[in-house]
């Protein structure tokens, strides 16, 4: 019945396969004996990638390769590239191991351009970077086709003084492990003029200090440096003091997580149409970021910095979700809660990565808002709050919102423990504060 079905359907088929299982179907019957030829989405995977090379082991040989395995793996895609017959490769994917060799797949990287592919990915599994890490063919850097390129592990980017990628929308970068100069991300950039998506992981990478993001037409943009406890101890001077600068007048999607305590900052400017933003931030001063985010509707906050006295105004944002991590949230949380007029979901929330778990901290700071805000009065409809503990500042926040929400329909109070039940005493206190608003439910989990 299955061959029963169209050459277009069945090649959506075939290209959600590895290459491997995909050429396997040439045994099923003459209909499909070389239906894998004309497929457009290739996807090869180096199953032996995670092997590290062992004297002992059978599989190596001493012939000049270091690998036996992977040699049967480049003779597969050499043979694989040579036979497939499709003039157009909407996507190329490969998954690579430590052993993979730039000359391999420098020579099926310029089989691809040949075949006008659109969207190409490596992955490449992490190594040190003195012994594994291999470049890019220069080739890659002017092929003017390309419209995805996603870059994954322990890949040096080279990049050339000439770059023309004219028609690249989505660019990714994770964990990519160095970059060959400082300036090789500038140059990147400045090479893609119709950028519209850039993803950059700088969590595995210590050769990057500043970046710069200078790009016109860009509309989602995710810089994420995750915390690694092993790292946290060692010192790394070139980050000291680095800068993130953004400017992309363009940009509906921000996602910012740095949480690295290494005294950066971020420089952000020329964003007046972010709709919606993540911000995980440690920072020395988060107020250019904060302040380039006048235009959101939709935030997520973890700030670990201080935010002075300046008053800023997100005049569109109605939906707020706050990381009370930081021992100075209630001061923030007022401060967002008087500059939010239009606020309609709150929701207060904690982080749980391992950077986070540590014994419960003070919190500094007061609930005290100058006057009643205005989004409590007119406009916020739900309340959301988890790892409620019940100490005072948390009591006393509670109440003020029930006793001045008008508008308020729901309010729901999760335990500390998510596995746990609010204690009653502390369920019987909340269900006695008095509530401005007479159809609200509370909800105590």
């Amino acid at each position: 019945m299955i061959s029963d079905l169209s050459d277009d359907l069945l090649l959506e088929i075939l290209s959600s396969l590895p290459a491997r299982d995909m050429v396997g179907t040439m045994l099923l019957s003459k209909r499909w004996k070389f239906l894998w030829t004309m497929v457009t989405k290739l996807h090869f995977d180096d199953s032996f990638k995670d092997y590290y090379y062992d004297d002992e082991d059978e599989d190596y040989v001493t012939d000049g390769e270091k690998f036996f395995p992977y040699r049967r793996f480049r003779q597969y895609v050499d043979k694989f590239m040579i036979l497939h017959k499709s003039y157009v490769l909407e996507t190329l994917t490969f998954e690579l191991g430590l052993v993979s060799r730039t000359d391999d797949l420098a020579t099926w990287i310029r089989i691809a351009i040949a075949r006008q592919v659109r969207e190409l990915e490596i992955h490449r599994s992490n190594a040190d970077k003195n012994d594994y890490s291999f470049t890019l063919p220069l080739d890659l850097y002017t092929y003017d086709k390309l419209v995805v390129l996603k870059l994954c592990g322990s890949i040096v980017l080279d990049v050339p003084s000439v770059v023309s990628l004219s028609s690249l929308k989505s660019l990714h970068l994770l964990s990519v492990l160095l970059y060959h100069d400082e300036e090789s991300h500038r140059r990147l950039l400045k090479g893609c003029p119709v950028l519209e998506e850039l993803v950059v992981d700088k969590s595995e990478n210590f050769d990057v200090s500043s970046l710069y993001v200078l790009t016109p037409f860009l509309k989602s943009l995710s810089i994420v440096n995750e915390y690694n406890r092993q790292l946290s101890t060692v010192e790394h001077p070139k980050f000291d003091c680095y800068v993130d600068v953004i400017n992309v007048p363009c940009l509906k999607y921000l996602n910012y997580v740095d949480i690295y305590d290494f005294g950066h900052s971020c420089l952000c400017e020329n964003m007046p149409e972010v709709v919606e933003a993540n911000v995980k931030l440690v920072c020395k001063f988060p107020e250019k970021l904060m302040r380039s985010l006048t235009s959101v509707k939709r935030l997520s906050l973890c700030l670990h910095g201080p935010m002075r006295k300046h008053r800023i105004k997100y005049n569109q944002l109605v939906h707020l979700e706050l990381c009370r991590c930081s021992i100075m949230w209630l001061d923030l949380l007022t401060r967002m809660l008087e500059s939010s007029p239009k606020l309609q979901v709150l929701k207060l929330n904690k982080c749980q990565e391992p950077f986070y778990d540590s014994p419960i901290k003070p919190i500094k700071g007061r609930w005290e808002p100058s006057s009643v805000p205005e989004c409590l009065v007119s406009h916020l409809k739900i309340v959301e709050w988890k790892y409620y503990n019940g100490r005072h500042e948390e009591k006393k926040v509670v109440a003020y919102i029930l006793k001045h929400a008008r508008h308020l329909k729901t309010a729901t109070v999760s335990a500390q423990e998510l596995s746990t039940k609010i204690p009653t005493p502390q369920r019987e206190e909340l269900v006695s504060l008095p509530r401005a608003s007479a159809s609200c439910k509370l909800v105590l989990d």
